[in-house]
């Protein structure tokens, strides 16, 4: 759950990082390969990328979790969580992997979005971030653990 002041912050700005999310995606991915090749080879579906439905669904699933801090439904947040971490899981997304999402998502808004960024928006966002990540983070040991695998390991001996 978000601080008040970070609900605040992020109803504000809801619109306005919606508006550019068209923008800041790609140039994410961008960044992301860019500084790690083997993450887009190992991990996303380049038809996906080359299509853009990557970009769409990361945009969708930030907006959607927004959203719904802004105006609570457990049920949608539960299936909208329980649906990404069940595809983070078949790709192998480890824990660790949230921190360089964070670092190239957050660099692409700034570069993106520019002095609209203070420092008020970025510490709201980075709440909202950070919550999402723990959440699929805490649904994706667990669909590892159930599964009888190491994290990040999609392999399973029979």
């Amino acid at each position: 759950m978000l601080s008040e002041g970070s609900r605040q912050v992020i109803r504000a700005t809801l619109p306005a990082v919606g508006a550019a999310i068209g923008e800041i995606t790609p140039l994410f991915y961008q960044k992301l390969f860019a500084a790690h090749p083997q993450l887009q080879r190992d991990l996303f579906n380049r038809g996906n990328q080359k299509q853009g439905d990557q970009q769409r669904a990361l945009a969708a699933s930030i907006a959607g979790f927004a959203t719904l801090q802004l105006d609570p439904d457990p049920q949608r947040l539960r299936a909208l969580l329980t649906r990404i971490a069940h595809k983070h899981a078949s790709l192998g997304v480890t824990a660790d992997q949230y921190q360089i999402v964070h670092r190239y998502l957050f660099e692409a808004i700034l570069e993106v979005l520019g002095e609209a960024v203070t420092p008020q928006v970025a510490a709201a966002w980075d709440e909202l971030y950070w919550a999402m990540a723990e959440a699929l983070i805490s649904i994706e040991r667990g669909l590892y653990t159930t599964a009888g695998v190491t994290p990040g390991d999609v392999w399973r001996a029979r």
